[in-house]
């Protein structure tokens, strides 16, 4: 093959891989430039929410307890309203039903004396370690900001990958898929996806980068609606839990559904 056959094949190659990346492109990972304008945008759209929402839900809950197979053994579902003001949540049992082996029996009166018990002991717990005031956008003792790693303090422990123009339950979305570089049970990593328009956030998909002592498995899904622009609200809710040791292990998934938002003044 002479050296100017070489050349043009050479040439064609080139310009073959040159289309596709240009169409890859199409599927966009944004330059360095652009992924910290991004995280950016992010962490100040999060800031941007209400640090004291107050709102009232109903929410169903759907706990499912497994077997070692992770075949259910159990499923209880609970109905109740939920009131958020000032960082406290409270809760309001409406009913709670059980199904095990076949057979549904009412636990209402049971499960809300539970419910109680767990709240009041969360209450001292807070309270022994200074946060007094919960979190004002979960309502619970775990912190959303704990779980997103947008933060000029925490970037420079996870690396990020930002594709645009993707979708999320048919709607156009930005996803950020985020790794820790530092694992840590308290560096989460994952998936979240933002609206494009807004940098909402709209849903996270996070597990902890080094599981906890005696944790197995931990995953969280969360959706979320933004109410009235400025008060980010946990819409769906999906958590995974295996941990536990020899004679008390939990192996659960939870399933939270909230509807009838009304935001308070």
């Amino acid at each position: 093959m002479t050296s100017y056959r070489l050349k043009w094949r050479l040439i064609g190659f080139c310009a073959g891989l040159m289309s596709l990346a240009l169409s890859a492109a199409g599927a966009q990972t944004p330059g360095a430039q652009d992924l910290a304008s991004f995280l950016d945008k992010a962490a100040q759209k999060i800031k941007s929410y209400s640090e004291n929402a107050s709102w009232t839900a109903n929410v169903v809950s759907t706990i499912t307890k497994m077997d070692r197979k992770w075949t259910p053994e159990s499923v209880t579902v609970v109905t109740k309203s939920v009131k958020l003001s000032g960082g406290d949540r409270e809760e309001v049992i409406l009913k709670a039903e059980e199904t095990k082996k076949g057979k549904t029996k009412d636990i209402t009166k049971q499960y809300a004396e539970d419910a109680k018990e767990t709240r009041d002991k969360e209450k001292k717990r807070r309270a022994k370690e200074g946060d007094g005031g919960g979190n004002s956008r979960r309502g619970g003792s775990m912190s959303l900001d704990s779980l997103l790693p947008f933060s000029e303090q925490k970037r420079g422990q996870f690396d990020f990958q930002l594709t645009e123009n993707t979708a999320l339950d048919g709607r156009p979305a930005v996803l950020l898929e985020v790794t820790a570089k530092v694992k840590d049970e308290k560096n989460w990593e994952g998936r979240f996806y933002f609206d494009p328009m807004t940098i909402d956030l709209l849903r996270i998909e996070v597990r902890p980068s080094e599981n906890p002592s005696m944790v197995k498995e931990l995953e969280f899904r969360m959706t979320f609606e933004i109410l009235e622009g400025r008060t980010l609200a946990v819409k769906s809710s999906w958590i995974k839990i295996n941990g536990g040791f020899f004679l008390k292990h939990v192996r659960q998934v939870i399933e939270e559904e909230y509807t009838g938002f009304e935001v308070l003044k």
